[in-house]
């Protein structure tokens, strides 16, 4: 496994995304980081897969259970 200690990347955390709000709230601040690094939002609910402009959503546990971070 690689030494990711050193790898920069932005991580937004949200229990769910109700409302059109709400989303343009959790994306907006990492929309606004002008960098190729990787950008993530995750959620608690059900229904957090995908992909933002560029942001990409998961479920928070799928995300700390993941062999890749």
């Amino acid at each position: 496994m690689a030494n990711r200690q050193n790898d920069r990347m932005y991580v937004q955390v949200t229990q769910e995304i109700r409302s059109g709000i709400t989303e343009k709230r959790g994306y907006d601040r990492l929309l606004r980081i002008r960098d190729n690094y990787p950008k993530y939002v995750l959620r608690t609910d059900a229904f957090a897969a995908g992909n933002y402009e560029g942001v990409k959503t998961m479920n928070v546990a799928d995300f700390l259970l993941s062999e890749e971070f």
